[in-house]
């Protein structure tokens, strides 16, 4: 009996649905971390304030169920550069950096839920989707190991754009992400400020995950040690405004031991942090315009993220 009893509270805890909104309810995505940057599970509706133009709001609905399906985009870079250095796979050469995205790409799957579904998207001077959103994951799984053609310019900031409004356009899911896999240095001239722009407006997590065969920065200059340099740190700066993360490898450390190590920890914190997301919604205000929304966690130990995960209208009145 207590078992049963504690099964129903934990359900309860999961999704709670209050008194419905009279007006347009806003829902967002918000992850918990203490200070050592591991997630925290099991919070409930009074451990967060949320505010919205500076008047707290209350909770309408709250859902931290940590099985509800996710819609992951990955974005693999094809450009010319992505086939230095060579490796051997076996008797056919492959190059060493599009082997690691690959790679990174199917460890995401093994993270795979029945209901979860994958987007494959490839990129060099044009952008391709090779696999519309599909939850097979050996179709996936198939085509990433079929994935070793390489040519082409790095037009990678119109591609990122372009792969968040298929997200946004095609995802079923509410929890939703996209990956970007690159050697970065884009060489289509094109604005940043219109990239961050996009990535802003999309509300969609992005996680970049850079590979460096030579040091990156403006051509002509040697970046400095110790210091982010331009294309990194336009890595940093799409996970930062999208509330994900970032991380960059030497390709002449990804067959080391310590960096698969590292890889497969980056592609996990991605699944941890997509399932152990809180759903929070509350009634907005009325009236069009930006809101400034503010979440916080009641405890002070807490450190919170969160992102507009969407704006539903009051259903019509019969």
């Amino acid at each position: 009996m207590k078992a049963l009893v504690l099964m129903l509270a934990t359900a309860a805890t999961l999704s709670q649905t209050f008194a419905a909104p009279q007006g347009p309810s806003q829902t967002l995505a918000v992850s918990v971390t203490n200070a050592e940057g591991l997630y925290i599970p099991n919070l409930k509706p009074e451990d967060f304030v949320v505010e919205e133009d500076g008047v707290r709001q209350e909770v309408t609905k709250f859902n931290a169920d940590p099985d509800l399906p996710i819609s992951v985009g990955i974005l693999i870079d094809t450009s010319t550069s992505m086939r230095l250095p060579v490796t051997m796979q076996g008797r056919e050469k492959v190059p060493a950096a599009l082997l690691a995205a690959d790679g990174a790409a199917r460890v995401v799957l093994k993270l795979t839920k029945p209901d979860d579904e994958y987007l494959i998207m490839t990129f060099n001077d044009k952008f391709s989707v090779k696999q519309s959103f599909t939850s097979d994951e050996k179709k996936v799984a198939d085509l990433l190991y079929k994935n070793n053609t390489v040519g082409g310019a790095t037009h990678l900031y119109s591609a990122v754009r372009e792969a968040l409004k298929e997200i946004k356009k095609k995802a079923k899911n509410s929890r939703r992400a996209l990956i970007v896999l690159t050697d970065v240095h884009d060489t289509s001239g094109d604005k940043v400020e219109d990239l961050q722009a996009t990535i802003r407006e999309m509300e969609i997590p992005v996680y970049t995950f850079g590979m460096r065969w030579d040091p990156w920065g403006v051509p002509g200059e040697d970046a400095e040690p110790g210091k982010s340099n331009y294309e990194e740190a336009v890595l940093r700066m799409m996970a930062v405004e999208s509330a994900g993360h970032s991380m960059v490898v030497d390709i002449p450390d990804l067959l080391s031991d310590y960096m698969v190590n590292r890889m497969i920890s980056f592609v996990q914190l991605l699944g941890v942090e997509l399932r152990g997301q809180y759903l929070i919604s509350y009634a907005t205000s009325a009236g069009s315009g930006a809101k400034a929304i503010r979440v916080r966690a009641t405890s002070p130990n807490y450190q919170v993220r969160f992102r507009r995960e969407s704006t539903e209208k009051a259903a019509a009145k019969k």
